[in-house]
């Protein structure tokens, strides 16, 4: 089995661990890797913006609280490693033991797939892309409603 692993670093050679943190605590050197490549590219997506991701859902979606312009003009792309599984074991974190997989070994990647634009490669996944203020976010956080909440939002188009 193969697992993914999303970077806006292109061209990695090795991936390796980096320090992790927990609910600020450190728990941790770990490369991180999915069998979801949905999941997997919402990591490209460009840092300081807070991201809520379904990508179980039935119409998956990736919900980014800011301004689209703002999250296209730091929108640089990145690179989907393809990585074996064998030194993959379960998360120390628990709750996301069924979204993730952690390895203490730097990893070798077995394929690279290169994006210039995450948005449209989550648009190609077939992941629906909202982009909302801070108080819909806020709303949307640990809402039992949330899918349904999403169901209602403004689309955003490429």
């Amino acid at each position: 089995m193969n697992l993914y692993h999303s970077s806006p670093i292109k061209n990695l050679k090795t991936i390796k661990p980096q320090r992790t943190l927990s609910n600020n605590k450190y728990i941790g050197d770990f490369v991180f890797a999915t069998k979801d490549k949905r999941l997997s590219l919402m990591y490209m997506l460009p840092k300081g913006f807070p991201i809520l991701m379904n990508s179980k859902s039935s119409s998956p979606y990736v919900v980014i609280c800011g301004e689209a312009e703002d999250v296209i003009q730091k929108d640089n792309g990145g690179a989907l490693y393809i990585l074996p599984s064998e030194t993959f074991h379960k998360t120390p974190q628990k709750e996301l033991n069924e979204y993730e997989m952690v390895s203490r070994d730097s990893v070798s990647p077995l394929d690279e797939i290169d994006y210039t634009n995450v948005l449209n490669a989550l648009n190609i996944e077939g992941v629906s892309i909202y982009f909302v203020d801070d108080a819909v976010f806020s709303n949307l956080i640990a809402n039992p409603q949330q899918d349904n909440i999403v169901k209602h939002l403004k689309r955003y188009s490429l």
